[in-house]
């Protein structure tokens, strides 16, 4: 329910001290506001627009109750009473009959339908402000990472839990009054929400949360948060909503996925099938060639790196990887070469690279595809070489690495457009494996909620959790667009909101799942099953054999012409979610606006 509440000021008779001291929040479960209240006298509370104090609430009657305020020699005197109205006026869980005064305390909940009132004194008052649903708050984040993606602007997804009696009547208010604008807050479960803190960095963002944190240890909150940036931790929802999970769960000081564990996927394909796959990698583990390891965001390609290390002859040295999307240029250099003190500016001390950290073990290389060019040439000299070359150094050091990569992008297409060295690509490409995605793999879907529902259960401390036949129904016949990090992403929240011993429907977002079952083309085979093309610039696109496709890819292409290439309105005329709109561009290889020129009409 999106309850709206509008409060109107009336009645304070000029008094100076109105707007001080006193003031009424009110609260739904997902908005809230607060008002002045006059020093004295009677204001009423409904739905009507006579109301002094109007609440916009279903449940709420036209003049739903009256909240009294008077004057004494030690101060105000508060008291509440029903105005005749259907539903009733609760305080401290008891109904209050009609005309009976009822004395209350600063503080105290007063209900009134499905929305909470409470006088509050020497607080200022707040603006308006709104608790994000969670399905609402992923649109929104998947807005935020499009918008990155053309800014090169980063922003941060910070996930908090709060422990013990953690009312949302009481972290609501701390989140309105501590989280400005244009910051953004949502509530992912009973005792969880979810913030995106934009046109910030990386220090200010997290004194911001320890902040929130601070207030809420003040009533008696506790609470942990985490923290998971764009680009570095990821570029899309799920990869975040991962990354933010993954951090919260791990014991304090110990960042989860540095030592075993992966963020997002945990250990799936280790025990949920994939045995083909698993095979090849056995084979490759047991040489020292390097890897190219293929597949969609999120079906677990890092997963697979890490089996191949565990199971290769390198498996006792370190195994550090590095996403080469989420650094600049000169940040990856430094990442993987390391600097000399004096090197560059905030350069004052030596430090060393990721690769020497590595020697004997082996090097996981994350999008490769999205490594600027330049770099790709340094790369490609230490691969031939084996030695490196600290920023700012002048003597070369010996490496023993073994590299692995990864990437969804089609690196055929980039070596055409110049955008990947096809001498990098045959280096590094000396055996290929492919992922497949999940919609390929659904039998799997089983084993993979058993055992990621084992993990949770596990780290949570909490007896073992199941999914009910309905709820594995929607599982099987969802497409997964995410796939396994989503899949992982859906079953942590679902785990969050299920407080019993078996995870419903009710537990799964299912208009999100409905939406991509109405989608026909989301639950066809996929041109390419191993990647999805990305192309950055406008090229032919290869013809489609199925009438239906070729119409439907026909369609998109008019639309982003009609729209000047906007997405969100291309998507908005032709009636589908930007979240789909945007799949569907990867599935057919239309190129994304943003990353080139307008795509052309093909006839």
């Amino acid at each position: 329910m999106n309850t709206e509440i509008t409060l109107r000021g009336e009645g304070d008779g000029g008094d100076p001290r109105a707007g001080r001291g006193l003031h009424l929040l009110v609260m739904s479960a997902d908005a809230f506001f607060s008002q002045p209240l006059p020093p004295h006298g009677t204001v009423t509370l409904g739905r009507s627009s006579k109301c002094e104090i109007r609440v916009d609430d279903p449940l709420a009657s036209r003049e739903h109750a009256r909240l009294r305020i008077e004057l004494c020699d030690e101060g105000s005197i508060l008291s509440v009473t029903d105005a005749g109205s259907i539903n009733g006026t609760r305080l401290r869980d008891t109904r209050i009959e009609p005309g009976d005064w009822q004395p209350i305390r600063v503080g105290e909940t007063v209900t009134i339908g499905s929305t909470m009132v409470m006088v509050l004194q020497d607080r200022p008052p707040m603006g308006p402000r709104r608790l994000w649903s969670h399905a609402s708050f992923e649109d929104r984040l998947e807005e935020e990472c499009q918008r990155a993606a053309t800014s090169g602007v980063p922003f941060a997804l910070a996930r908090l839990r709060f422990s013990g009696a953690a009312l949302w009547t009481t972290i609501l208010p701390i989140l309105a009054r501590n989280l400005p604008l244009p910051h953004v807050f949502a509530g992912y479960g009973p005792h969880d929400y979810e913030l995106l803190l934009l046109e910030t960095n990386v220090r200010d963002a997290e004194q911001l949360v320890e902040e929130l944190l601070a207030v809420c240890r003040k009533v008696g909150i506790q609470g942990r948060a985490a923290l998971a940036w764009y680009p570095r931790d990821g570029r899309s929802v799920d990869a975040l909503l991962a990354r933010a999970n993954s951090l919260l769960r791990a014991p304090a000081g110990q960042d989860a996925g540095s030592a075993g564990g992966v963020a997002g996927a945990g250990g799936s394909l280790a025990v949920a099938g994939m045995q083909s796959v698993k095979g090849m990698a056995a084979r490759a583990a047991s040489s020292a060639i390097n890897v190219m390891i293929l597949g969609e965001t999120g079906v677990g390609k890092e997963v697979l790196a890490r089996l191949i290390h565990r199971m290769s002859p390198r498996a006792g040295k370190p195994f550090v990887a590095l996403n080469c999307a989420g650094l600049s240029q000169s940040l990856i250099e430094s990442e993987l070469f390391g600097h000399e003190r004096g090197a560059f500016t905030g350069a004052v001390g030596a430090k060393i690279g990721l690769l020497e950290s590595a020697n004997g073990g082996t090097v996981f290389l994350d999008e490769i595809g999205e490594m600027p060019v330049p770099m790709q040439a340094k790369l490609l000299r230490v691969i031939e070489a084996r030695e490196v070359l600290p920023v700012g150094g002048v003597r070369s050091r010996a490496i023993n690495v073994r590299f692995l990569s990864a990437t969804n992008r089609n690196l055929e297409v980039a070596i055409e457009r110049g955008d990947f060295r096809r001498d990098l690509h045959f280096r590094l490409n000396v055996m290929t494996l492919s992922v497949p995605p999940l919609r390929e793999r659904i039998d799997e879907i089983p084993a993979l909620v058993d055992t990621f529902l084992a993990e949770i259960c596990q780290e949570s401390g909490r007896a073992t959790v199941e999914v009910s036949p309905d709820a594995m129904a929607c599982l099987l016949a969802y497409t997964w667009p995410g796939n396994i990090r989503e899949l992982k992403n859906m079953l942590e929240r679902a785990f969050v909101l299920c407080d019993g011993a078996v995870i419903g429907t009710q537990h799964l977002p299912l208009d999100k799942m409905k939406r991509a079952a109405d989608d026909p083309i989301a639950t066809a085979p996929p041109v390419s099953p191993v990647i999805t093309p990305v192309p950055a610039a406008p090229a032919p696109l290869p013809p489609l054999h199925d009438p239906r496709k070729a119409a439907e890819r026909q369609r998109i292409l008019d639309a982003l012409a009609e729209c000047a290439s906007n997405q969100t309105r291309a998507a908005e005329l032709l009636g589908m979610p930007r979240r789909t709109f945007v799949y569907k561009l990867d599935y057919y290889g239309i190129p994304r606006p943003q990353k080139g020129r307008p795509p052309e009409k093909n006839g």
